[in-house]
């Protein structure tokens, strides 16, 4: 503790969270960082070859038209700041789909709020890229979303303008940071959002939420007028109730100005079925959905291949390096001027940041190279990856811990466990939403190769259509 009041006093901040708050903190990183401390920077992976079958696709699917929206309020807890006479410009991909943005980009006449009133921005007097981008398309901008607040938690529940409700499992969370983005799309209020991915910010609430959520190859969407949590891990992208309406957004968004979904494969999609690590840590139920998912892929004729990523088990004592020092940086002039108005839990996250030093990030950013190329390897051989997007289904927002396995795990890491190692890769990953037989709602994460966002849609689009 003595360590950390001097470093906060360096930067000029008062520690507000309780000692023993940061001490319990400071333990559970010191175990996740175990891991970290583990990693060999000077061992070599042995590389799977390659030899992947060709896969083709014929014709192109139409563009999708926008759906009937149900009548649903635009308001608090799931939208910030709501537009009523937006300006738009019909004629292009996305005429007529009304659109929200998480209230971390700049949409023009708005003030940045990023989830809390902690945060002091002025009204935004241009679009980000981003939304610019989707404005331009045809696009109707209705306003900003809500999040967690500083978009730095995976439930959902922390925020000034109230926790949005979850349609697909009333009374659950409906995961984080971008839960209004999610909520949005579900409760029907948006046929589209965007949203941002640090550890899982987009691809954990559309699994919670039984909606479809895309994070891209890192750097296909601008970042310019976001205000940052992890400026190495942040992605930008879209959420909405089908893979053809998020495949059309991120055409838009990435320039893709002459590409459509294709119709059908040619050739058999082989998937890489993670083991190891992301085959831990699995509530019953999820493991359950996954299995009766993977027989309906099999039976469909996708050929499921096993893969492991060694490396992986390593990835949450980075995200604690990196993310905890990134975030402190980024918001540390909210935190020494309106701590006191953060939430407690985000503010907790942010003060634990102090702890962190150079060795970890050192580490950290070696095996964040490493990782990469892990990835890159098993994707050398599989057209796609699987896993579940979280380790667990949507628990109720008083719920902190759950018990897996027989071990006692915090809700915050069951939902990003899965999620977090490709903000370190940077590989295109998205979330599909499908219900098993026993009524358990799971996210089907397919993870593609770096710049292979068209094929990753693809076989998404194609998947979603045998799992429904």
């Amino acid at each position: 503790m003595s360590q950390l009041r001097e470093r906060a006093g360096s930067l000029g901040l008062t520690l507000l969270s309780s000692a023993e708050d940061l001490e319990q903190r400071h333990r559970q990183d010191e175990a996740t960082l175990e891991s970290l401390r583990a990693f060999d920077a000077h061992s070599m992976d042995a590389e799977r070859p390659g030899g992947l079958p060709e896969l083709g696709w014929t014709g192109r699917r139409p563009l999708p038209t926008p759906p009937a929206l149900p009548v649903v309020a635009r308001e608090a807890p799931t939208w910030i700041t709501v537009l009523d006479a937006p300006r738009v410009h019909p004629g292009g991909w996305l005429t007529g789909f009304e659109v929200g943005i998480k209230d971390l980009l700049k949409v023009e006449g708005c003030a940045v709020t990023a989830g809390t009133r902690a945060h002091r921005a002025g009204l935004a007097v241009r679009d980000a890229p981003a939304v610019h981008a989707l404005r331009a398309a045809g696009a109707t901008i209705r306003g900003t979303i809500n999040l967690h607040a500083l978009a730095y938690g995976a439930t959902g529940t922390s925020g000034d303008w109230g926790v949005p409700q979850n349609p697909a499992s009333p009374g659950a969370i409906p995961g984080g940071s971008s839960s209004g983005s999610a909520v949005a799309v579900a409760e029907g209020s948006a046929a589209l959002t965007l949203g941002t991915d640090t550890s899982g910010s987009i691809r954990i609430p559309a699994a919670l939420c039984g909606v479809v959520g895309l994070k891209p190859t890192r750097g296909l969407v601008s970042l310019e007028g976001c205000h940052p949590l992890s400026p190495s891990l942040d992605h930008v992208g879209p959420l909405a109730g089908s893979v053809d309406v998020v495949a059309a957004a991120t055409g838009t968004l990435a320039g893709w100005h002459s590409w459509q979904l294709p119709q059908e494969p040619q050739g058999r999609i082989r998937v890489g079925v993670l083991g190891g690590y992301f085959d831990e840590g699995l509530s019953a139920p999820i493991r359950a959905a996954l299995d009766e998912a993977l027989t309906v892929l099999d039976r469909a004729g996708v050929e499921l291949t096993p893969v492991e990523l060694g490396l992986a088990r390593h990835i949450p004592g980075a995200q604690i390096a990196v993310l905890g020092a990134e975030a402190l940086a980024t918001n540390l002039p909210t935190l020494r001027a309106h701590g006191r108005e953060l939430p407690a839990d985000v503010r907790l996250r942010l003060e634990a940041g102090l702890a962190r030093t150079d060795e970890q990030l050192t580490v950290a950013r070696e095996l964040t190279v490493r990782w990469r190329r892990q990835v890159d390897a098993a994707l050398a051989h599989c057209h796609v990856l699987l896993c579940p997007t979280t380790a667990i289904p949507a628990t109720a927002p008083e719920v902190s811990h759950v018990e897996v396995d027989g071990d006692l795990v915090t809700v915050q890491f069951s939902l990003t466990r899965l999620t977090m190692p490709f903000n370190f890769s940077g590989h295109p990953a998205i979330s599909l939403p499908w219900r098993d037989s026993g009524g358990t709602l799971l996210g089907v994460q397919l993870i593609g190769r770096t710049a292979g966002d068209q094929d990753l849609l693809a076989v998404a689009s194609h998947v979603e259509q045998l799992l429904t």
